[in-house]
């Protein structure tokens, strides 16, 4: 991601990522996790929810906006928290299968 925006940059073309958390209501969560386990997945994340596919979409188009014009090279992470918890990647692993 930073050494495309390090190429690009120049031609005026910026460079983000987007790493979102778990998503509620999508193709995943209904695949990956498992039934009846959904509050205790939600439990650790700091804002005590999933994400919504509206929040991404919306964090997507600030970043390809003007608004953003100074933002290259980051990728903005959108988990409620849940990477700020220690061991929740493993724990949602584990519960996953």
């Amino acid at each position: 991601m930073q050494r495309e925006a390090l190429e690009w940059g120049p031609a005026g073309v910026r460079v983000n990522g987007i790493a979102p958390g778990p998503i509620g209501g999508t193709e995943g969560m209904s695949r990956l996790l498992p039934e009846g386990m959904e509050e205790a997945m939600r439990k650790p994340i700091p804002l005590r929810r999933f994400g919504e596919i509206d929040e991404i979409a919306n964090l997507a188009l600030f970043l390809a906006s003007d608004a953003a014009s100074l933002i290259t090279g980051a990728v903005v992470v959108a988990d409620g928290g849940a990477s700020l918890v220690q061991g929740f990647g493993a724990a949602m692993a584990n519960a996953m299968g």
